[in-house]
């Protein structure tokens, strides 16, 4: 009686137990059922197909805009200003008297001079025609002499004098703010307003540290304006002269020039050289495309599954100068490889995804004389 009992109670704990494996069994096929019926996880992006392109590097520095012709006008006598004849901030010509300081001392000076020097030559002339008859000596002709030249040298002095009172514009050009007024006493060598030549060429000076690469004379290099524009003006520029020796900070000063630009740029204007460096080839991807996080920055390449759908792979990449909207790719990206553009940061490796617009390569970086 006691086996029997045993074996019912086993079968039906064998039972119970198939009963519920087979209940379970169901409801795990029922739920995986259920999961099939939903699309798989995707997501669509844009898609870049690489390639290498001719990249030239750049670099900037500040450089310094200066006219070809400027001076810091001086009077050199001191003296109470007479005249003036121009118009603070207006355009003078060439030879144009500027500022007269009064002269009626040395003007008083000169006439007694020029009567003197008469004087002086009338009686060296007739001395001369009594030496003929040998009626005067020859000491009395080298007296007569020497007075007809200081006569003569005197007028030269008080000249000078009246032409150092008068200040006069060396080259034509636009004259600065300062303003004077007639009567005011100026002291000797007063600085007083700037000159500024109307040449349309200028120069911009700039310097090197010497970690740099030389530059040659005649190398093209370009100008841009520091604003707040998203696209500032670029104007080309060609380097036409540099310093014999670095200064005191290891640094060299080149000069280039920048054709008709007077309209554009100021003297002493601050601007950005850009400079140029050996072309390369390189891969150049959109902004959009690198992802970055922690450690470090990748991309997702698209590739095909066994049912020729695209999964992502992440692919770690070691990026080089940005420039714009692109960047530099040094290394991990190969030529004809398939990457996710915009929506790049919606990827994870192995998602599926969909492609909504196949570019043919990465737009090239603008020569230099259009840098971004």
């Amino acid at each position: 009686m006691s086996l029997r009992r045993w074996s019912v109670a086993v079968i039906i704990v064998v039972v119970s137990i198939g009963s519920l494996a087979f209940i379970k069994f169901q409801q795990v096929q029922a739920a995986i059922a259920f999961g099939e019926s939903f699309p798989e996880p995707s997501t669509t992006v844009e898609t870049l197909l690489i390639q290498s392109s001719n990249y030239q590097p750049t670099y900037q520095v500040t450089g310094q805009v200066r006219a070809i012709q400027v001076v810091t006008l001086h009077n050199q006598l001191p003296g109470t200003i007479e005249k003036i004849n121009y118009i603070a901030g207006g355009h003078v010509e060439q030879g144009q008297l500027l500022i007269s300081l009064n002269t009626s001392g040395e003007q008083a000076k000169l006439q007694a001079a020029n009567a003197s020097f008469k004087l002086a030559k009338a009686t060296l002339e007739r001395n001369k025609k009594l030496l003929d008859g040998n009626k005067v000596s020859q000491q009395l002709i080298d007296s007569a002499l020497a007075d007809y030249q200081v006569s003569r040298a005197n007028i030269a002095s008080l000249e000078s004098v009246i032409s150092k009172k008068q200040v006069v514009a060396p080259f034509s050009g636009t004259m600065g703010l300062e303003t004077y007024e007639v009567g005011q006493f100026l002291n000797a060598n007063a600085s007083l307003t700037t000159l500024v030549d109307d040449n349309q060429d200028m120069w911009v000076d700039f310097k090197l540290p010497q970690t740099m690469d030389k530059l040659s004379l005649d190398s093209h290099v370009a100008i841009k304006k520091i604003s707040k524009s998203t696209k500032p003006q670029v104007m080309p520029a060609t380097v036409i002269a540099k310093n014999s020796q670095m200064d005191a900070a290891r640094h060299l000063t080149y000069r280039a020039q920048i054709n008709a630009s007077r309209q554009l740029l100021s003297h002493n204007e601050l601007v950005k050289v850009v400079i140029p460096t050996t072309p390369e080839q390189v891969v150049m991807v959109p902004n959009s495309a690198i992802v970055r996080s922690p450690f470090g920055s990748f991309v997702f390449e698209l590739i095909k599954d066994e049912q020729g759908q695209y999964r992502a792979k992440k692919r770690d990449v070691e990026l080089g100068q940005r420039d714009g909207n692109n960047h530099v790719v040094r290394h991990g990206l190969e030529s004809g490889m398939l990457i996710a553009t915009i929506g790049a940061f919606k990827l994870r490796p192995y998602l599926l995804v969909y492609i909504e617009q196949a570019n043919k390569a990465a737009p090239m970086l603008a020569d230099v004389a259009g840098v971004k």
